[in-house]
């Protein structure tokens, strides 16, 4: 059983207020995995599969007698625990990508070194439509060019490396990860960052052959995860990805505009201006023992207003904020059974005022946004 502090993996689920909950890492799954995927929630969780912020996979409401088994069934599945190195969903299938991604994560995961801290992570981004940019990580390999990618850490680049160095450069700087050396290179680097690029939209059609939608707040009902699956081509594969988005490999325009429609009619978000998008939801109470209020019911009663404020709306179940670490434009932390509203800031930042979730829709509509 994984300590709060961890990662929840396979082998070792972490206890939230709805049970046990088991992580697995993205991959390129066919549909018949993802079937497996949500039959296993379905046996022995809740029911409830959730895409993270990061695009990894997690079964809810899992128990002690039941957690390994589930786990059983996803590595039977093929689904494996591996460190923590990711790719763009696209990798290797978008023609806009500078760099194929693939072997040097390949090779930074074979040499994963050991001792290091349970949530270090670390991103190798090739870039195109669905470029890493909003994932945070520890150490960060950004392609430049076809040769040649810039290595970072933490909030600082260090170098730019040929792409033959750049597996050797991340696995030296891992070895080095938390020590006083690798402050003081970070200290001292004065190497710019890549330039900035516009954020990247999983929900909808891509020029890849992709099709991205996504469970409303990153939850999908097992039944919907496999009803969804079913009806994606036999030979397509479906992977999680970053945004909380589920995305369809392998499509030509009339499967996706098909599948897609599909998607919909399961009750899937398939548009990126769906205001369910604009509204960063974490499961709440009783989901998660830290949740002082309910999120997510207060989240899709908020979709459904005729208008909403700009800017991302926040819903915390406490002040740790796990769903939208960043500032928001609105908001509002769960404190005993209520709200706090914070304009423009974060969830751990002092409340304006206090709600109770009835009255929250109607100081949404006549709240000042920055």
């Amino acid at each position: 059983m994984t300590p709060r502090g961890a990662c929840p993996s396979l082998a070792a689920p972490m206890p939230t207020g709805d049970g046990l909950l088991l992580r697995a890492p993205p991959g390129w799954w066919s549909p018949a995995v993802v079937l497996a995927i949500a039959d296993a929630a379905d046996r022995f969780g809740n029911g409830v599969v959730e895409i993270t912020a990061r695009g990894s996979l997690q079964i809810r409401g899992l128990r002690a007698e039941t957690a390994e088994a589930c786990a059983d069934a996803l590595v039977t599945g093929g689904i494996v625990d591996a460190p923590p190195v990711l790719v763009g969903p696209l990798a290797g299938r978008d023609r806009s990508e500078i760099a194929d991604p693939r072997g040097i994560a390949a090779a930074i995961v074979e040499g994963w070194p050991e001792g290091l801290a349970a949530k270090t992570s670390v991103v190798v981004d090739g870039g195109g439509a669905l470029h890493l940019d909003a994932v945070g990580a520890d150490l960060r390999l950004v392609a430049v060019d076809a040769s040649n990618w810039a290595m970072g850490l933490g909030d600082k680049w260090l170098a730019r490396v040929p792409v033959e160095e750049a597996a050797p450069a991340a696995l030296a700087a891992l070895r080095h990860l938390g020590t006083r050396r690798a402050r003081e290179v970070a200290t001292e680097s004065t190497n710019p960052p890549p330039a900035s690029r516009a954020p990247a939209e999983p929900i909808g059609w891509h020029a890849a052959g992709a099709l991205g939608v996504a469970g409303a707040f990153g939850a999908l009902e097992a039944r919907t995860l496999a009803a969804f699956a079913d009806a994606a081509p036999p030979d397509s594969l479906l992977r999680p990805a970053p945004g909380r988005a589920l995305l369809v490999l392998g499509l030509n325009p009339a499967q996706g505009a098909a599948l897609r429609e599909k998607a919909a009619a399961f009750g899937l978000v398939t548009d990126p201006a769906d205001p369910r998008r604009r509204i960063a939801a974490c499961p709440g109470s009783p989901a998660c023992a830290s949740g002082e209020a309910a999120t997510r019911e207060l989240a899709a009663s908020l979709a459904m207003l005729a208008e909403l404020p700009p800017g991302i709306i926040h819903i915390s179940g406490c002040a740790k904020g796990c769903a939208h670490p960043g500032p928001a434009a609105i908001t509002l932390v769960g404190c005993d059974g209520g709200f706090g509203l914070v304009r423009g800031g974060v969830a751990r930042d002092h409340p304006a005022c206090h709600l109770a979730p009835r009255d929250i829709a109607a100081a949404l509509k006549e709240w000042p946004t920055p």
